[in-house]
Parts: C-alpha cells; sequence; structure tokens
C-alpha cells in the first residue's frame, strides 16, 4: 500500500509536466481551452484519475484554470499576473522597461538562432516584409507598423522556447508596446529599425547566436537612446 501512495504523486507529477509541454507545443495562450479530458486521456496514454490529478496539479500552480461544466483552460502564470500588474501600474520608467526588452530578447535571440527551422525564418521574414508594406504607404499606419514589430520581436522570443520567458510572452507584449510609443513615429527610426530587423533575421538565418543577441542588443540600445532623448524633449517644451 505505502508504495503505490509513492508512485501515484511522481505519476501525476509527470503527467502534469506533459501537459505543459503540450500547452507549448501546441502554442496555447491564456484562454485558450485544453483538448476535453478523454481525448487529452488517450492523447498521453494515461487513465483519467491519473489526468485528472495531474490536472488539479496544474490549477494548484496556477498554469490552468478548471471550469466545471466548461473544461480545462491555459492560465496567465503567477508570476506573469504579477508582473503584468507592476507594468500596467506605469510607474515603471522608460530605462526599467528597456531594461526589461535587454534582460529578455538579448538571451532569447541567441537562443533562436540556435533553433530556429525554416518555418521559422519564413515566419520572421514575412513580417518584415508587411512592415516594408506598411511603410511604403503614405501616410503610414503607426498602430499597425507597432504591432508588427512587436511580433517579430515576439516571434524571435518565441521560437527561443525559453519556459519562462513564453509564460511572460503578453506582458513582454506589453512593455514593447509601452517603450515602442512614441520612438516608431520619430524621423527615420522607422528607416532604422527596418534595417537592424534585417541584420537580426539574416544572423538568426545563419545559426549565428552570438552576432544575434550583439545585434539585437544594438537595436534594443538605439530605441533606448531614441525613447529617452524624445521624452527629454518633450520635458523642456
Amino acid at each position: 500500500m505505502s508504495s503505490v501512495t509513492q508512485i501515484a504523486p511522481q505519476r501525476a507529477a509527470r503527467i502534469a509536466r506533459q501537459l505543459v509541454e503540450l500547452i507549448e507545443l501546441q502554442k496555447l495562450m491564456p484562454g485558450d481551452k485544453l483538448p476535453p479530458e478523454r481525448q487529452l486521456a488517450d492523447l498521453l496514454e494515461v487513465s483519467r484519475p491519473s489526468l485528472r490529478e495531474a490536472l488539479h496539479i496544474l490549477q494548484a500552480q496556477g498554469l490552468v484554470q478548471i471550469k466545471h461544466g466548461q473544461g480545462t483552460f491555459v492560465q496567465e502564470p503567477v508570476v506573469a499576473q504579477e508582473l503584468r500588474a507592476s507594468v500596467m501600474t506605469k510607474t515603471h520608467g522608460l530605462n526599467e522597461l528597456f531594461d526589461a526588452r535587454e534582460v529578455l530578447e538579448v538571451p532569447a535571440s541567441k537562443w533562436a538562432a540556435e533553433k530556429a527551422t525554416k518555418e521559422d525564418i519564413r515566419l520572421l521574414r514575412a513580417t518584415l516584409n508587411q512592415i516594408d508594406t506598411i511603410t511604403a504607404i503614405e501616410p503610414i499606419d503607426f498602430d499597425q507598423l507597432q504591432a508588427l514589430d512587436a511580433k517579430f520581436h515576439l516571434t524571435i522570443v518565441g521560437i527561443a522556447g525559453n519556459r519562462f520567458i513564453n509564460q511572460t510572452l503578453n506582458v513582454l507584449q506589453d512593455v514593447m508596446k509601452m517603450s515602442m510609443e512614441t520612438t516608431l513615429r520619430l524621423p527615420g527610426r522607422s528607416e532604422i529599425s527596418r534595417s537592424e530587423h534585417n541584420e537580426i533575421l539574416a544572423a538568426i538565418e545563419n545559426g549565428d547566436g552570438d552576432l544575434a543577441s550583439k545585434l539585437t542588443l544594438r537595436h534594443i540600445t538605439g530605441a533606448r537612446a531614441t525613447a529617452l532623448a524624445d521624452a527629454k524633449m518633450r520635458e523642456n517644451n
């Protein structure tokens, strides 16, 4: 009897890890619904009672929410919720926002260069092509340009495959939106950004992680300097 009680928690923990991997593999986001219980059990080749126990573990960790009669939904992790709440108070200065981008994006670009598939490269290039199309039309739709710019960076972070960073992707998107709010509208900045994006993509495509991380750091540093200079000018006016 004692050996059974020791094995059951280990089995449930293993199934919980498999579920987390499945969520990442299917790129499910907070609010997305998991497949039905029977389908999940068949997919993972486990019993439904073991699956339920694993789901309760993930619910206790704040990774999923079980809604009786509706199903199980991916939930934004507590750490991401706290980060989001902190970011949305808007008490952070521009330097802190760009610090956050450096911490997350610079290593992510290095890992992306090591992991990117041909399909990943195709998606990144398609985003840059969309940016080219947007910037060729006057007047430029800066809201759409900002969304595409963020998509390029977030796709790289997603390719990196780091679990913590992936869990905070939505928060990073908020950070990027706030840090890029005005920079892309400034004369010449969108052209510089496009050129640097192409260089970053080339490094990732060539599998040169060190160069990709250096170029990403230079890109964020340039955006930071532009944003701070603009903020200072606004203060003086």
